[in-house]
């Protein structure tokens, strides 16, 4: 019926121009109600090629089986025919550019891929042309070059043409619509090689309605050029002399119009109804979202009961108004405040247990963005576990310490106290205090026993050495003498041993000066020896200066043993002198060290108690002592310590 009430005429021509067989092939069919024209190029590099034939005849085939203006089966069409040549059995793969429009005779739409193109002219001036899908058109697109598409030497660079395997992606165009004496044309490129788009203007400004003498003319202008490498070329052209018009049309949109009306009152009415039952609608969920907002509320508040009263009331609403997402919402909240509600009574009659056991469902049933609610569950949990944790610490560091493992013992009892401090125990925190305080006395009394018992020793190791010396020294053994005496003078601590020890040394000198005297030493020995003595003494004085007081005593007593032999008693009172000064200095880095770890033990046990004043004091003292010692790696945690100290006393006034 649109074929017969329209007039579409075509021609075209197609040869083989300069090569040995036409490549190109052109078909068209028109059908009642749509037409289908295609043209395709064969892309090849031999002589001979049938992948325009085949392209062109299944496209029309597919056409007539389904035909259509859609973009999806013009597309199904191209992909189908595409699978079509990559799966053929010719010796060479197949190849070719193509393009198709469709018509329904009163608007057309093309698809197209490859460099085959597509131009339209409406009342003789240009309308609208297809773009080749090729590099060089890019290029030119951009701006990158200024050499013309015809002569580019990428023109036939191409990125879309059927039998291409990977990324087969043709353009499809919009719907065009038609008018009387339009004229579309199709041609490949044995034709716009040579015969520019200005010349195609020039012949179809002057088409009469009838094709064929426009495309016998176009074919005249490009044989005249005589072209040594001229292609196959076709060219096609379709004058619409005359396009479809719909004869029901007008009584068509005046049925529409008065069914759109009738609809449109339709929709007001339902509107307006549908507009009341929202406003009350919208009041009711007004009014259920402020009572889930003094829920929420009320929870953020820590009113758990009011809380849950609330929710109840928020369910129901919930209910009645279907919001079924919501409902469930509220029902987890809801189990959730159920649990800490019943936790709550628990905990208020020290029912830890239960109440820990319902605390932990409503933490594991709680929404991970209620942070309030959660935080306030943990401290409860931390609560309870304290309370049932402390009387455990407590009876656990008892028997150690019964034991005797008093270390063991006094980290429960600083456990046990911090949680206690927590949770706010004052009575059992008295009874650690207490508990601590026999832990320290306990561990003075051990340390005094300890130093008796050393002391002994010490003493009975004087006296063995002593009377070795006093063995040797009768024995004519002046060496060994000298070195049981030199032994026993480094045990002493007292002024009557070392007064005895130096008695003995002397009894010692005289001998070797007497048995020096008898074997009448060198004077060039006497000199090494009193050399190597005051270089001993100066590794003494060296490490006296540097604080290492223990090294200095042992370069100190070694000088004394060489000058000895050399009966020099004034050089050995003064090496002397300064070995009982870096003893004194040894003795006051013990007492010094002893001093800066007992500030830092009440540092921490004040720390323990959070009186960070006090604990801050201590650390500070415990620091200049370390720094005084040289003991830099301690003094560098006392700094750690006292910035503890600093930001917690800080947090416990910000809460307080």
């Amino acid at each position: 019926m649109r074929k017969s009430n329209s007039i579409f005429k075509t021609a075209f021509v197609s040869e083989a121009g300069a090569e040995l067989a036409n490549n190109d092939y052109f078909a068209f069919v028109e059908d009642d109600d749509f037409a289908c024209y295609v043209l395709a190029a064969g892309i090849t590099d031999f002589e001979t090629s049938e992948a325009a034939k085949e392209v062109v005849e299944h496209l029309i085939l597919s056409f007539e089986e389904k035909p259509s203006m859609s973009k999806t089966t013009l597309l199904q069409y191209m992909n189908e025919t595409n699978e079509r040549l990559l799966n053929s059995n010719h010796a060479h793969r197949l190849k070719a550019s193509v393009i198709m429009l469709v018509t329904d005779y009163e608007k057309f739409r093309y698809v197209a891929a490859g460099n085959v193109r597509l131009r339209m002219y409406r009342q003789g001036r240009f309308f609208l042309k297809s773009s080749d899908m090729s590099l060089a058109n890019d290029l030119i697109q951009k701006g990158e070059t200024d050499t013309p598409l015809a002569k580019h030497e990428e023109r036939h660079n191409l990125y879309a043409y059927l039998g291409k395997k990977d990324f087969f992606k043709p353009f499809v165009s919009k719907v065009q619509k038609l008018a009387d004496a339009d004229i579309i044309t199709l041609y490949s490129r044995g034709l716009w090689e040579h015969v520019d788009e200005q010349e195609f203007d020039e012949i179809f400004a002057e088409a009469t309605d009838n094709p064929q003498e426009s495309v016998d003319t176009l074919e005249e202008l490009l044989l005249s050029r005589q072209p040594q490498d001229l292609k196959s070329y076709t060219a096609a052209a379709i004058f619409i002399n005359k396009i479809f018009r719909d004869p029901e049309r007008e009584r068509k949109r005046l049925f529409y119009m008065k069914v759109a009306a009738i609809i449109i009152v339709i929709l007001i009415v339902v509107a307006i109804i549908f507009y009341i039952f929202y406003s009350i609608r919208q009041d009711k969920i007004k009014t259920y979202e402020n009572t889930v907002e003094n829920a929420h509320q009320l929870v953020i508040n820590e009113n758990f009961k009011r809380g849950q009263e609330t929710a109840q009331e928020a369910l129901k609403m919930a209910q009645d108004l279907g919001l079924k997402k919501e409902e469930t919402d509220l029902q987890e909240d809801l189990m959730v405040l159920d649990n800490i509600v019943q936790a709550e009574e628990f905990f208020t009659g020290e029912n830890y247990h239960a109440a820990y056991d319902n605390y932990l469902m409503a933490l594991q049933h709680s929404n991970a963005s209620a942070k309030n609610t959660r935080d306030y569950i943990q401290r409860r949990l931390n609560a309870i576990e304290g309370h049932l944790d402390i009387k455990q610490f407590v009876s656990l560091g008892e028997y150690l310490f019964q034991n005797g493992e008093y270390d063991e013992a006094e980290n429960l009892y600083l456990k046990a106290n911090k949680i206690a401090a927590v949770v706010h125990d004052n009575g059992m925190r008295d009874k650690i205090t207490e508990a601590l305080e026999k832990i320290y006395d306990k561990r003075a009394e051990l340390q005094k026993e300890a130093a008796e018992q050393l002391n002994t020793k010490k003493q009975a190791a004087i006296s063995d050495a002593m009377k070795k010396g006093d063995d040797l020294l009768a024995a004519g053994d002046l060496d060994g003498a000298q070195k049981a005496y030199l032994n026993a003078r480094n045990l002493s601590d007292n002024i009557a041993d070392r007064t005895q020890t130096s008695e003995a040394l002397q009894k010692v000198s005289d001998a070797h000066a007497k048995k020096e005297l008898d074997e009448r030493t060198s004077k060039e020995e006497r000199e090494k020896r009193f050399d190597s003595a005051m270089e001993t003494e100066a590794l003494g004085d060296k490490s006296f200066e540097a604080g290492d007081y223990t090294s200095a005593q042992m370069y100190y007593l070694t000088a004394i043993e060489q000058l000895i032999f050399l009966s020099d008693d004034i050089k050995i009172q003064a090496i002397q002198n300064k070995y009982e000064a870096a003893k004194a200095k040894s003795s006051e880095s013990f007492a010094q060290k002893q001093n800066a770890e007992k500030a830092e033990a009440d540092a921490r046990a004040f720390y323990a108690d959070k009186n960070f004043e006090e604990a801050k004091a201590a650390a500070t003292q415990a620091k200049e002592l370390y720094t005084a010692l040289g003991m830099k790696t301690k003094s560098a945690e006392m700094d750690i310590l006292i910035q503890q100290i600093t930001v917690d006393s800080m947090i416990s006034n910000a809460v307080k």
